[in-house]
């Protein structure tokens, strides 16, 4: 690459790629033939694909002349080191793997399968420049078979001509299951993947209220006043109600008030909506809707974008009532900011495969503050472990841990709700979890799951167990590296925590408490936040725990529990149950799970 803050070195590239699933190289590496290079002065030669770079060096003649030619995806990477035994194979490798890292190779095994379905072999090669922009796929083929596979529901407002444009449009893509939808129950019945609406804004939010009823994506357009979006996720983010009450109605263009001109940007505007379509339903790039809404000023030849839209906790659509209401929108909408400034930080459920810890980097000042030592996160406990006093160990969860971080997730979309070892591993590991990597003269980093301020992770797990089974009853604390619980304590310690909840005024989440299976305890490491942000790190410890509460709500709701927030309680008492001092490690918010699949409470203050 050319040097610049953004440049980056082949050099031992392969090695450190090694140690990030991510980032694996193509098993059989093909060049992506639809990118545009350009020659510069210097012998720089300037790529043009999904995104434009420049690369550089006295080997890249060689690379371009003798390489690439061979990475036509019917060779392995062994078969191109056997091609050149002259070169050092980790040289090949790295210039291998620093393609592949900037979108210019794809993975190439079925490649002459993929190649021989026609009529669609133009788009294939198209998708295959963007592949390396979500890395959702491997391959042209496999980002195709996606599309195609996607199920489609289209829904018009009155006249259905511009939706029956869509559905036509989507077709000639490769989707095969795309249909009409004559009302907006029908738009979410059955299996649906996404679900578009192209209508007012009464018929989008008549559309949204029965999508997210069925859990069904749904993407708005409206024609009369030239706006697209949001894409809405139900309970995840903003529906048509909630961009109502933050931008306002969008006025309709005067300019175009009929003719073939309104008729021609509407045409404009239904393709508009299928490359979103198409992006959303092949994984190529993310959406702009999700988190963006679009306005087109065709008269005046402008458009705008709002930045981020934000889910309104308390929107009368796909909201509930979430207290304190400490904010005014200009609509009049009275809303929790505090809760919507958790909405707007948390990683979203869309990004739950994305590792936060890309803020990496832990110095070894701070490395010193962490309660626990950095060292690589076992997969199982060490041999002979059950020899050991038993407040000594550290014990696995129910075998969650060492699977991958989606797995679990999926193994029980579907279950009973049971809150036992498996299930609060997988909450613990996705939300307080993540790996600790060794590195050269005493460094580590550290891959958190949950972003946090500085990426100190200062929101620490402390669990109270009462009835997990193959949890011992008692209060244990999460260790990162381990990947484990560490038992403090034997005993219930339900009934404590309850008459703290109980003193701070709430017998409703004292009972909630007491009756919990397990109690998650929030405990913030206040000094480690003030160490580097001084008078602010305290601030920043609550917001990192309010961002954790709401991860944890999230992936319980995930798990089929429910969780019931709690942040009023003496501080002192639960310091002592936990047994920390209130002070360096503070207590701030307490979330009692229980199994069977009800619906997480929201609780104020």
């Amino acid at each position: 690459m050319s040097p610049s803050d953004d440049a980056y070195e082949a050099r031992d590239l392969s090695r450190f790629a090694e140690l990030y699933w991510e980032l694996r190289c193509p098993e059989r590496p093909r060049f992506v033939e639809d990118l545009l290079r350009v020659t510069l002065p210097g012998g720089e030669l300037h790529v043009l694909g999904g995104e434009a770079q420049i690369i550089q060096g006295a080997s890249l003649p060689w690379v371009m002349e003798n390489l690439v030619p061979l990475l036509d995806g019917t060779r392995t990477v062994g078969d191109v080191e056997a091609a050149f035994p002259g070169v050092v194979a980790s040289d090949l490798r790295d210039a291998i793997h620093l393609m592949h890292m900037h979108g210019m190779l794809e993975e190439g095994e079925g490649a002459a399968a993929d190649e021989a379905e026609e009529p669609r072999r133009a788009q294939r090669a198209f998708f295959s420049r963007y592949l390396r922009r979500t890395g959702r796929n491997r391959s042209r083929g496999e980002a195709q078979r996606a599309l195609e596979g996607a199920r489609v529901r289209a829904m018009g407002d009155g006249d259905a001509k511009l939706a029956g444009m869509l559905v036509t449009m989507l077709r000639e893509a490769g989707v095969a299951d795309v249909r009409l939808a004559a009302s907006a129950g029908e738009l979410a019945q059955g299996e649906v993947d996404l679900a578009v609406v192209i209508g007012d804004q009464e018929a989008l939010e008549a559309a949204a209220r029965a999508c997210i009823a069925a859990r069904v994506p749904m993407l708005a357009a409206n024609p009369g006043t030239w706006t697209i979006g949001p894409l809405t996720i139900p309970g995840a983010s903003a529906c048509p109600a909630c961009v109502r009450l933050q931008i306002g109605a969008a006025a309709a263009d005067p300019a175009l008030d009929d003719g073939a001109l309104r008729a021609l940007w509407g045409r404009a505007l239904v393709s508009r909506v299928a490359q979103h379509v198409i992006f959303h339903a092949s994984g190529l790039l993310a959406v702009a809707p999700l988190e963006h809404v679009e306005v087109w000023r065709p008269g005046a030849g402008e458009t705008a974008l709002h930045p981020f839209m934000t889910r309104l906790p308390s929107c009368p659509l796909c909201g509930g009532d979430a207290p304190p209401r400490t904010a005014t929108l200009s609509s009049g909408h009275a809303e929790s900011l505090a809760r919507m400034f958790h909405n707007t930080t948390v990683v979203q459920p869309w990004h739950i495969g994305q590792h936060a810890g890309m803020q990496a980097h832990i110095s070894p000042e701070v490395r010193k503050l962490q309660s626990t030592p950095a060292a690589p996160s076992p997969r199982r406990p060490p041999e002979g472990a059950g020899a050991t006093n038993a407040a000594q160990v550290a014990a696995p969860l129910g075998g969650a841990f060492g699977a991958p971080v989606g797995a679990a997730l999926s193994r029980r979309r579907d279950a009973t709700g049971t809150l036992d070892a498996g299930a609060l591993g997988a909450l613990l590991e996705l939300s307080f979890g993540g790996r600790v990597e060794r590195r050269a003269e005493g460094e580590a980093h550290v891959r958190r799951t949950t972003a946090s301020a500085g990426n100190l992770g200062s929101a620490e797990a402390y669990v109270a167990a009462a009835r997990v089974p193959g949890i011992a009853a008692g209060v244990h604390r999460f260790e990162l590296a381990a990947r484990a619980l560490t038992p403090l304590r034997a005993g219930v310690a339900a009934g404590a925590l309850a008459r703290a909840v109980l003193a701070g005024g709430s017998a409703e989440h004292a009972a909630a408490v007491e009756s919990a299976g397990a109690v998650i305890v929030v405990v913030g490491s206040v000094a480690r936040a003030c160490s580097k942000y001084y008078a602010r790190g305290y601030t920043y410890a609550l917001l990192d725990a309010g961002l954790m509460a709401h991860r944890v709500e999230l992936l319980a709701q995930e798990l089929g529990l429910a969780a019931t927030t709690v942040w009023t309680f003496d501080d002192e008492v639960v310091a002592r149950v936990v047994g920390v001092d209130g002070i360096d490690l503070a207590p701030h918010l307490l979330i009692a799970l229980t199994g069977a699949a009800t619906e997480a409470r929201d609780v104020s203050r």
